[in-house]
């Protein structure tokens, strides 16, 4: 089950006591309640389905030994018991990701198979969980990848869909990660908080190695929390969300952290900065709400100009509040959340920057409240809402029209590489083939992924939190896999 509205927002509105809200965490990872193992179990990275022939796959997947010796299996079937698996074959016991293979012969062609693969060493076994890919039918042409190729092209036939990655989950009651940016193909942060008890937490930053995420090290301010980030380039990467009970704020120059402070207009309540969009590393918009926690809560929206950051007037409905932005360009950003957001009659909220001034402007739906938008140009958006289940929407001649959704699901992160390809992610996972919303394959461990991007088509990182108490709950994240 997918969180609630009132969940979601208590990840980082909870003054006492930050609840996790971040990157999905892979199945290795010890709980923060039990002890850390001396002989670490293998990581596991990506994996990828390659067509020789409509009856043979070769399984390439990555794993990092993590100074054990470690041996890897692939199991494999026409349903999820499986029934066939891959001789034992041995990893090493090196510390870096290593890439492994396996061949399967004798498929049968047009048949979906289901697979997991796993590696094993002292410190435990680890699987992906279940994946799958389809055989092409009988006399159906495929190309055999070139050998020493970097990115072998994936086949047509594989299905497309997230699979696990490593996190660096440091020890603790909880830990986070809430929002994820990619400047490149070669350069995403993802950035939440790490928890050592009720009150004490610090920002968490993570940066995607290729095969799994490891903390960059940035400011350990006490009580700070980091709900989202975006980056223009390696060398500029704001994050926002809040210390206490006020608005935070970092910037990254490639070399390091440097806090930026931020006005927070609080009285009696808590301000918090929920959503970033970057245009470049002297036009940021950030948004949240002021005053949190109180029947006074309104919407914050903040400006970087290059200097500092700096309140925008903006229209703030009754018990206002605003969960994403996203910019096309210096004269067109849209930014979403809700009015009456602390009730059950909260009502969905778009506001639009035109270069000028902040406007509100109607979002068709139900009662309910609107998670994220994204925007790739002035003509291209998409906006998630939680509305009663599914509610997905998409601007179209310059107003916001209801799209069908695939899957009665909360969608709380959005991202598009390209007009055919975009995805939605939260309880469930969907992609935008250009002509509608399909489900997507999501690995079965549970979880909310709060948050995605993608650098380029078929390259996406989708990150959240999985558990169901703040004393078990660790980041965890995805990565896409191409069709």
């Amino acid at each position: 089950m997918g969180m609630t509205d009132c969940q979601r927002r208590g990840i980082l509105a909870a003054a006492s006591l930050l609840v996790a809200s971040g990157v999905l965490v892979t199945g290795e990872a010890a709980s923060a309640a039990t002890p850390l193992q001396a002989v670490p179990p293998p990581s596991l990275g990506p994996i990828v389905a390659v067509a020789a022939s409509p009856t043979t796959i070769t399984l390439d997947g990555t794993l990092n030994p993590n100074g054990s010796d470690t041996t890897y299996v692939f199991n494999y079937g026409t349903n999820t018991t499986y029934g066939s698996t891959t001789p034992s074959q041995d990893a090493g016991s090196g510390t870096a990701f290593v890439t492994v293979s396996a061949k399967l012969n004798g498929l049968a062609p047009a048949t979906t198979y289901h697979f997991d693969f796993v590696a094993t060493n002292s410190g435990g076994s680890v699987s992906t969980g279940d994946l799958s890919f389809t055989t092409a039918a009988a006399g159906a042409t495929t190309t055999s990848t070139p050998p020493g190729r970097a990115n072998p092209q994936r086949p047509t036939s594989v299905a497309e869909g997230l699979v696990q990655v490593p996190v660096s989950n440091p020890a603790g009651l909880f830990d986070s990660l809430s929002g994820v940016s990619c400047a490149s193909r070669s350069f995403c942060l993802a950035v939440g908080f790490a928890g050592q008890g009720r009150n004490a937490v610090t920002p968490l930053v993570e940066r995607w190695t290729g095969g799994s995420f490891t903390i960059l090290p940035s400011p350990a301010t006490p009580g700070a929390a980091l709900s989202a980030i975006a980056c223009t380039s390696a060398a500029s990467c704001f994050a926002v969300g809040r210390v206490g009970l006020n608005t935070y704020a970092e910037h990254w120059s490639g070399h390091g952290w440097q806090i930026d402070p931020t006005p927070s207009p609080k009285t009696t309540g808590n301000d918090i900065l929920n959503g970033v969009s970057c245009l470049s590393s002297a036009n940021c918009w950030a948004v949240g709400l002021r005053n949190g926690g109180t029947p006074s809560v309104g919407v914050l929206v903040e400006h970087w100009n290059g200097r500092n950051w700096s309140v925008t007037g903006a229209p703030s409905p009754t018990a206002s509040a605003l969960d994403g932005v996203s910019c096309a360009s210096a004269a067109n950003c849209w930014a979403v959340g809700a009015s009456n957001a602390q009730s059950a009659a909260a009502r969905l909220l778009g506001e639009h920057w035109n270069g000028h001034v902040w406007r509100s402007v109607g979002l068709p739906g139900p009662l309910g409240e609107a998670l994220a938008v994204t925007c790739r140009s002035s003509s291209m958006c998409w906006a998630a809402a939680s509305a009663g289940g599914d509610l997905i929407l998409q601007l179209r001649g310059g107003a916001w029209q209801r799209v069908a959704a695939p899957v009665q699901a909360t969608f709380d992160g959005l991202a598009c590489a390209s007009a055919r390809d975009c995805w939605a992610v939260g309880g469930s996972s969907a992609q935008w083939n250009g002509h509608s919303w399909v489900m997507a394959k999501t690995p079965s461990s549970g979880g909310d992924l709060m948050s995605i991007a993608c650098p380029a088509p078929s390259e996406c990182l989708a990150v959240g939190v999985r558990g169901t108490t703040v004393t078990t709950q660790q980041g965890i994240a995805d990565v896409t896999r191409s069709t």
